[in-house]
């Protein structure tokens, strides 16, 4: 399988600058798969009736300050690639935020998996964050749902309720991270070479909050405690990923959809 990384969506949240620096430009990291005689997309960034019109992302749009490029749409990206948009059969989300499931209504005729408490909360929000995070415009157009109940008992380097994805190759898992919301997953896909590589969406932001020693950068730290559904349990997905990435057993590379240096390794230029 081959991996394309896309940035779907940039973002220049205000006063970061200030406030969190590390997180003054974000981007929208998403992978797309090739897969035998099939794409899969893993998570869609904004999409292209975002671009048009960014009312749709709620009030947080005048905080994100997203940058109006219909370009960086992820069906656009594909059709650059030399692909017809509908090669992308699935689309794997983390989870269903704005700034993850925005492109899923510009392919409609796709498969769409996702851990079956992440559409429970998407389609039946508990609370205000709940409602204001999830976009009920983003998913009017009737998603295709493959939900995927996460505990099945399965382990994957010490990390269990790991689930196989109906469907596609066992080289594909579906990987429960919850607390950034409710159902959270990172999405993991094996390489030709026996590693790993494993989205974990937005289960954390930049890569120094995996250090094995020390804390996470201080605004990094204030934006967390607000964006997390359940702090406690996301702080212990850290520390889960923290043991996987500095373990001499695995060999796992990671990312996350919005670290702006993560950027900068994987397409080798700086975040505009």
């Amino acid at each position: 399988m081959k991996i394309h990384y896309l940035n779907c969506g940039t973002m220049h949240p205000r006063l970061a600058g200030l406030f969190a620096p590390q997180l003054d430009r974000t981007p929208c990291i998403c992978m797309l798969i090739e897969c035998r005689d099939r794409l899969v997309l893993v998570d869609t960034g904004l999409g292209t009736r975002d671009m048009e019109d960014f009312s749709r992302l709620g009030y947080l749009r005048l905080i994100l300050n997203p940058m109006r490029d219909p370009d960086q749409t992820a069906i656009r990206q594909v059709e650059r690639l030399g692909y017809h948009p509908k090669d992308v059969s699935h689309i794997i989300c983390t989870h269903l935020d704005r700034d993850h499931a925005g492109g899923l209504s510009d392919f409609p005729w796709a498969k769409v998996h996702v851990s079956s408490e992440e559409q429970k909360a998407a389609l039946n929000p508990k609370t205000a964050p709940e409602k204001e995070r999830y976009r009920k415009c983003q998913l009017s157009h009737g998603p295709d749902w493959a939900v995927q109940e996460t505990a099945s008992g399965e382990d994957w380097f010490g990390i269990d309720r790991v689930r196989e994805i109906p469907g596609l190759p066992p080289e594909i898992l579906l990987v429960p991270l919850q607390g950034h919301t409710r159902g959270h997953c990172g999405v993991a896909v094996k390489r030709g070479d026996g590693g790993w590589i494993l989205h974990c969406g937005d289960a954390y932001y930049v890569k120094e909050e995996l250090r094995l020693k020390g804390k996470a950068p201080a605004g990094v730290r204030r934006f967390r405690r607000i964006a997390h559904v359940n702090h406690p349990r996301a702080m212990s997905q850290i520390e889960k990923l923290k043991g996987l990435l500095n373990s001499s057993k695995t060999s796992i590379s990671m990312i996350s959809s919005h670290d702006q240096y993560e950027y900068r390794n994987l397409f080798g230029k700086l975040l505009d």
